[in-house]
């Protein structure tokens, strides 16, 4: 261990102690001040009930999935060591964790987890988890400091033709477009056209090829568009899909599909495949009437 290692460790008793001596220092009416104005601590507005509710019809979407409870922490670096994304964006603590801003890192160390301990054997999680992200708020309704997402993720070996991917892909559609369906039917907002954006690497056009046309044979009422990937955080593929919802019949694109790096470099392998995929439930609960209609 280098002084640079040990460094953090040194300052931790002295940081928990200015940590006591600070919330020693505060008043109620502190506390109420900042629940009132500080939206990392605020309650959200997506009402209980509705959220339970949400939660039930995601997991029971993916029966072939191992529904995996994850703990509001994950060690410290889980966004910024394994994605291209600043720490910054994520809260992180006085000790080595920081809140859970994004369950597809976590997940994937989970996946890396079993992928040693069977290897060769296929891995296929979900989750639901409410994250906190520090970064600004993106603007539009629905959209808040901490909010709900369910995710996906499939490892395994690399297969010819990108058959990992393809499949892993496909069946991840499968299952949000049944959460999709299933919020749609229990609170009551329509569902118009859907579509699909298979975002590839212009340079290895192959596997996006081989997605779009895997999209557009398995859902023949979805369209399918193409275009180029932008940036480093996906490994030459990004899918997103939504549908049309609201009296105009506005899209939304409300799920991310995309294969990265995250397990292979976890294990040492490079042969390993991670695909992996979330949809903000949050933003399901904010097109209907709010509460279950049964």
């Amino acid at each position: 261990m280098t002084a640079d290692d040990a460094r953090p460790h040194d300052r931790r008793g002295a940081l928990l102690a200015e940590a006591r001596e600070a919330a020693a220092r505060r008043r109620p009416v502190d506390l109420l001040a900042q629940w009132a104005d500080d939206a990392t601590v605020a309650a959200s507005a997506v009402d209980l009930r509705t959220s339970v509710a949400l939660d039930a019809l995601a997991l029971e979407s993916a029966p072939g999935y191992d529904a995996v409870l994850l703990s509001p922490v994950a060690p410290l670096g889980a966004s910024s060591v394994m994605a291209p994304t600043s720490q910054d964006r994520v809260l992180s603590t006085i000790r080595p964790v920081e809140v859970v801003s994004d369950p597809t890192n976590v997940l994937a160390l989970e996946a890396a987890r079993r992928v040693r301990a069977a290897p060769g054997e296929p891995v296929r999680l979900c989750t639901v988890h409410q994250v906190l992200r520090m970064q600004p708020v993106p603007p539009g309704h629905g959209h808040t400091r901490h909010f709900r997402l369910f995710a996906l993720a499939d490892a395994g070996r690399a297969e010819p033709s990108d058959a990992f991917e393809v499949r892993s892909v496909v069946a991840h559609l499968a299952v949000h477009r049944r959460v999709i369906d299933a919020a749609s039917a229990r609170f009551g907002f329509p569902v118009g056209d859907a579509r699909a954006i298979v975002r590839a690497d212009p340079a290895r056009p192959a596997l996006g090829d081989r997605v779009a046309e895997a999209i557009a044979g398995e859902f023949p009422d979805v369209r399918v568009d193409r275009e180029a990937l932008d940036g480093s955080y996906y490994d030459g593929l990004r899918v997103g899909y939504g549908v049309a919802v609201g009296g105009r019949g506005e899209f939304r694109e409300i799920v991310d599909i995309g294969r990265v790096r995250w397990v292979g470099e976890l294990v040492g392998d490079r042969r390993v495949r991670f695909v992996t995929s979330a949809i903000g439930l949050q933003l399901l609960a904010t097109f209907g009437a709010g509460r279950p209609s049964g």
